[in-house]
């Protein structure tokens, strides 16, 4: 009789982040967590249910992701879920945003799952990929809240959490990331979206990037 695998729900395991509730802004420590990461400079449809949608590029993350899952479950015998879309805005120029595209995968991901995973993705797309990193982020500190709503609006919530850090003279990045909890479904109401909007905290001294 085969074994019925349990599957990991990293929005449980990691629930401050991918199930935070509403509240003020805070101060968290973010642990160390493994991304799959695509670098993007494009033009963004805000009306996409759920999440910003690429104009100019493939979002190709969550393909190498879901392959993964079956190397995983097949190789490791770890089963996961697929985690939110979380998006890393650097800076926009005219219509274009330059951003890092990232979902957050199980630390057993190695080099060489990564790398086949990869393969697989462009084998069934027949085409090459654009450069995707398999990265592992140490420990750090953020200001986060949740926004609640279309996340065409987070910058409310984002001069929030600058206030927040001007008042406690915390030295922010630059780049913010928001997370987006709600699934990309035109079934949930965009009064009820939820976005993580997050902003790393820089150490006195250190260049922002």
């Amino acid at each position: 009789m085969e074994t019925k695998l349990m599957t990991h729900d990293h929005r449980k395991i990691h629930s401050d982040i991918y199930k935070m509730k509403p509240g003020p802004v805070r101060v968290r420590i973010i642990p160390a967590m493994s991304y799959i990461t695509q670098e993007m400079n494009t033009a963004y449809r805000m009306d996409w249910a759920g999440r910003p949608e690429p104009v100019d590029e493939q979002w190709v993350v969550w393909k190498v992701v879901n392959q993964l899952k079956h190397l995983t479950k097949n190789k490791l015998s770890y089963k996961f879920t697929l985690m939110p879309h979380e998006i890393l805005w650097h800076e926009k120029k005219d219509n274009k945003s330059s951003t890092t595209q990232m979902m957050q995968v199980p630390d057993c991901i190695t080099k060489e799952l990564f790398e086949e995973a990869c393969f697989n993705v462009e084998k069934s797309l027949g085409k090459k990929l654009p450069t995707l990193q398999l990265i592992s982020n140490e420990s750090i500190s953020c200001v986060q809240k949740l926004h609640s709503g279309h996340y065409q609006y987070s910058i409310e919530t984002l001069k929030e959490i600058i206030s927040f850090a001007d008042q406690e003279s915390l030295l922010l990045k630059n780049s913010y990331k928001e997370i987006y909890l709600t699934p990309a479904m035109k079934c949930h109401k965009p009064e009820t979206w939820q976005t993580v909007v997050s902003v790393e905290i820089r150490n006195s001294g250190e260049r922002d990037e």
